[in-house]
């Protein structure tokens, strides 16, 4: 955004109270499906007010007829080059109604995030996305919509300087890597992880579970203060895995769970792991058999989500046509609501099972034991690290 705006961020979700008493010549909103409605009534305000009011998102890019209806302009995909091409056009007087990206963002050429505008009395994790794409093939996810399958990158100096400029903001920040698949090319992952070492900051991010066979990769997320993964496990039996992946990438990884997650965990590295139920082989069994393989492999956390079928992605294309979706409120879309027909239980079954794994994974008892194996396990790193420091000044050792 060119210097001659007066530019002001306001996050609702973090408690900022929207002022829809003042006057904005440009208003700008992005929401994901489960918030829009909240974006289409915020945007309905300030277009009373003679605000220009505008949406991007995955939304936007994948209903932007739908946000039409509302927004005087709509972003489609990303917006590196449509964002100031609607600028210069706006400052003309002849905004489109419609901005496309053509083709994908070199992303050597995206600016550092405005951090500065952020209020960090109210953030303690801050977010840095250093690629964009993934060539995995799961049906219930928007990421090829937005993104693509081919994978991009920033240069690392460019990921640092953006972590710099977080650390101006707070420098004490927890850093999260908003990637959906941060190591997906571990050459430039290691390259970026031995420079992140050196700014001493606490972060994570998101992969899959190969990052468990590298091992030189694990030594050095936990070297550089790399605290947790969060790791889309999806589902615990190979049928389930199936059907949520066509080309079974993650179906072929599910025997070496149990190996791999040891292996992270012995690294030093805690795992936070990521569940959906109701996919079509999915019978009440998945409930109980997912939550004790999560006691089970002492996985630090965890999110227990129902399948749910997004526009724009193959399921929901694929459930529409067969007439299983029974909810069009976007408001219900937000993984903890039945928005379709699951095939071996009923909606109320899905909900109950996913509450009730919610309830005994975070109970009293099983939090306590998580507590304890991680304080077990920080404590047999604490003492190798110990026993490979090699002493000073003993000619013994140095023999």
């Amino acid at each position: 955004i060119p210097k001659q705006y007066h530019v002001e961020f306001i996050d609702e979700d973090h408690g900022i109270e929207i002022p829809f008493s003042r006057h904005f010549d440009i208003v700008a909103l992005t929401g994901m499906t489960q918030q829009i409605y909240r974006a289409y009534e915020i945007a309905q305000e300030f277009k009373k007010r003679g605000s220009y009011i505008v949406l991007g998102g995955i939304h936007a890019s994948v209903l932007p007829e739908e946000a039409l209806e509302i927004f005087d302009t709509v972003f489609i995909g990303e917006g590196e080059k449509t964002w100031p091409r609607f600028l210069q056009d706006y400052e003309k007087g002849t905004p489109k109604y419609l901005y496309r990206s053509d083709g994908f963002v070199l992303l050597e050429q995206s600016p550092v995030p405005r951090y500065d505008l952020l209020d960090p009395s109210l953030y303690k994790s801050f977010s840095v996305q250093t690629t964009r794409g993934c060539p995995r093939t799961c049906n219930y996810c928007t990421l090829p919509i937005m993104f693509g399958s081919s994978y991009r990158h920033k240069t690392v100096p460019q990921v640092i300087s953006e972590i710099q400029a977080i650390q101006k903001v707070n420098a004490d920040a927890f850093v999260f890597f908003a990637d959906d698949n941060m190591f997906i090319r571990k050459d430039y992952a290691k390259e970026l992880v031995r420079q992140i070492a050196k700014l001493g900051i606490t972060w994570g991010t998101q992969t899959d579970i190969s990052a468990a066979d590298d091992a030189e990769l694990l030594e050095l997320l936990y070297q550089s203060g790399c605290h947790w993964l969060f790791i889309g496990f999806e589902n615990v039996s190979r049928t389930g895995l199936d059907f949520l992946d066509e080309n079974k990438w993650k179906a072929k990884q599910l025997y070496h769970y149990e190996s791999a997650i040891e292996k992270i965990h012995k690294s030093g590295i805690n795992i936070w792991g990521s569940f959906l139920f109701g996919g079509d082989n999915d019978t009440c069994d998945v409930f109980e058999n997912t939550l004790n393989f999560t006691l089970k492999n002492g996985i630090y956390s965890g999110s227990f989500t129902i399948l749910t079928p997004l526009p724009g992605t193959q399921l929901f294309q694929q459930m529409s046509q067969a007439g299983r979706i029974i909810d069009y409120d976007w408001s219900r879309y937000t993984f903890w609501d039945v928005v379709f027909k699951p095939q071996h239980m009923s909606p109320d079954e899905l909900a109950q099972g996913v509450a009730w794994v919610y309830d005994k994974f975070y109970s009293k008892e099983n939090v306590a034991d998580r507590a304890a194996r991680l304080k077990s396990r920080m404590r047999q790193i604490h003492r190798r690290e110990i026993q490979n420091v090699k002493p000073t000044g003993s000619k013994k050792a140095d023999s």
